[in-house]
C-alpha cells in the first residue's frame, strides 16, 4: 500500500529527514510519534508531495515516484495524490462555503462526479461523522471539533486508499478532542489504511497497529504500537514517553 525507501529531505543546509524506510500494509493504522521538530509532519507532507523529497522513493497504491534525478512531473504528483487524502491541524475549510459545498467541490471539479451524486454521497459521509445536521452551516458557525469532522468527510469524499492525519486534534480544546478521535477510531475499525501524526498516546496505543518513533529526522524505533509505546527498546523513545507521562 505504502512503501518509502531511503527518503531524504533538507531545508537549506538543515537535514529534516534522513534515510527514512518503512512500509504500510492495506488496512494498517500507523502512528508517527516524536518530539516537535523530529520530522513527523515533514514526512507526512512528503507522502502527499506537499513537500518534495530530495532523494529516495515513495510508492502509494499503484504509483511509485523516485526523487533526486530531476524535477517530478505535475501529472505524476496528481496521480500519487489521488491515492491519499489529508487532514490538517487547522481544518482548512473554505470559509465562504457551507459544509456540503466544502466536501463536494473536489469530487465535482477533480473527479467530474455529477453534483447530485456528490451531494448524496456527501450526505452519507456527513452522517457517518455526525455532521449531517450541519450540512448547510458555514465553518464560522461550527466548533473546532465539528470543523475537523467536516474536514475528515471532505478527505473521504475523494475515496482515498490512504488517509493522512497531521495532528488532527492539536488545534482543539480538550473537550472536543474525543469526538474527532472517535471518528478516526471508527475508520480504523472499518479497515481504512491510515498514517497519523499524534501526541495522543492512549489513542495511538488503542487504535494503531504500528508505531514509528522519530527523533532528529530519523526513525529511531518501529514495531507494533503496543510494544513501542508501552515497552520501548530505545532510550530516546523511553525519554519521550516519560515526558508525556509527566505532563
Amino acid at each position: 500500500m505504502i512503501e518509502v525507501r531511503n527518503l531524504k529531505k533538507k531545508f537549506g543546509d538543515h537535514t529534516v529527514l534522513e534515510s527514512i524506510d518503512f512500509q504500510v500494509s492495506k488496512g494498517e493504522v500507523v502512528c508517527l510519534v516524536g518530539a516537535s521538530g523530529s520530522g513527523k509532519t515533514t514526512l507526512l507532507r512528503c507522502l502527499n508531495l506537499l513537500e518534495m523529497p530530495d532523494e529516495g522513493s515513495i510508492t502509494i497504491g499503484a504509483k511509485t515516484l523516485k526523487f533526486g534525478g530531476g524535477s517530478v512531473r505535475r501529472n505524476d504528483i496528481k496521480e500519487l495524490r489521488r491515492f491519499s487524502g489529508m487532514v490538517f491541524q487547522s481544518f482548512n475549510l473554505f470559509p465562504h462555503k457551507t459544509v456540503m459545498e466544502n466536501i463536494i467541490e473536489a469530487p465535482i471539479i477533480v473527479q467530474s462526479r455529477p453534483k447530485a451524486v456528490a451531494i448524496e454521497e456527501g450526505k452519507i459521509l456527513l452522517s457517518k461523522v455526525g455532521m449531517l445536521e450541519h450540512q448547510d452551516k458555514y465553518p464560522d458557525a461550527l466548533s473546532g471539533g465539528q470543523q475537523q469532522r467536516a474536514a475528515i468527510a471532505r478527505a473521504l469524499m475523494m475515496k482515498p486508499e490512504v488517509m493522512l492525519f497531521d495532528e488532527p486534534t492539536s488545534a482543539l480544546d480538550p473537550q472536543l478532542v474525543r469526538e474527532v478521535l472517535k471518528v478516526i477510531e471508527g475508520l480504523a475499525k472499518e479497515g481504512q489504511t491510515m498514517v497519523i501524526v499524534t501526541h495522543e498516546m492512549n489513542f495511538a496505543r488503542r487504535v494503531s497497529s504500528k508505531a514509528l518513533f522519530m527523533d532528529k529526522g530519523f526513525i529511531v524505533e518501529s514495531g507494533k504500537a503496543a510494544e513501542v509505546l508501552t515497552n520501548p527498546k530505545e532510550a530516546s523513545t523511553r525519554e519521550f514517553l516519560a515526558l508525556l507521562d509527566d505532563d
